[in-house]
C-alpha cells in the first residue's frame, strides 16, 4: 500500500491547488453515488420486498383460516385498553410495576421480573382474544430466564 501512496505522491504533487479541489471534489462524488446504488438502494429494495411477502403472508394465513374452518377473530373488546391489560394481567399473576396511560389511548407498563415464557403468550393472547396491538416492546434479560419488560398496547387497526 505504501508503494501505491510512494507512486502517487509525486502525481498529487504535481497539480495545483484547483486540481487537488476538483479531484477531492470528483472522488467524494464517486463516492457518494456508489454508496447510494450500492448500499441505500439495495436496503430500500430489500425493504420493499419484506413488506410485501408480509402483506402476501398476512392473506394467505386469512385464507387458510378461512378455509380450516376455524373460527373468526373475536368481536374486539369495546372497554379502555387500560382495562383490558390491567384485568388480564390479574387473571395471570403478570406483575404489572408500574403503567402509563398515552394522550393516544395507548397503555403502557412496565414488568419487573417474569419468566420469558410467561410473557409472551400474555402479550400474544391480548393481541388475539382482545382486538390489541402490540405498539412497543423492550425487553432486558434478567438472571435465570427472567426478563423486565416494558410493552405498549393499543387498539388494532381494522
Amino acid at each position: 500500500m505504501s508503494r501505491i501512496l510512494e507512486t502517487a505522491r509525486p502525481a498529487w504533487d504535481g497539480r495545483t491547488p484547483r486540481e487537488r479541489v476538483m479531484l477531492g471534489v470528483m472522488a467524494a462524488a464517486i463516492i457518494g453515488v456508489a454508496g447510494f446504488y450500492g448500499v441505500v438502494a439495495p436496503l430500500r429494495h430489500a425493504s420493499d420486498d419484506v413488506r410485501e411477502r408480509l402483506h402476501e403472508a398476512r392473506e394467505q394465513s386469512a385464507a387458510l383460516r378461512l378455509a380450516s374452518g376455524a373460527p373468526a377473530p373475536s368481536k374486539p373488546d369495546s372497554r379502555p385498553v387500560a382495562v383490558i391489560v390491567e384485568a388480564s394481567a390479574a387473571s395471570l399473576a403478570v406483575p404489572i410495576a408500574r403503567k402509563r396511560q398515552e394522550s393516544d389511548g395507548a397503555f403502557t407498563v412496565w414488568i419487573t421480573a417474569i419468566d420469558a415464557r410467561a410473557l409472551l403468550p400474555w402479550a400474544a393472547s391480548l393481541e388475539r382474544e382482545a382486538g390489541l396491538d402490540v405498539a412497543g416492546f423492550t425487553a432486558s434479560r434478567l438472571d435465570n430466564g427472567f426478563v423486565e419488560a416494558e410493552v405498549t398496547f393499543a387498539r388494532a387497526a381494522r
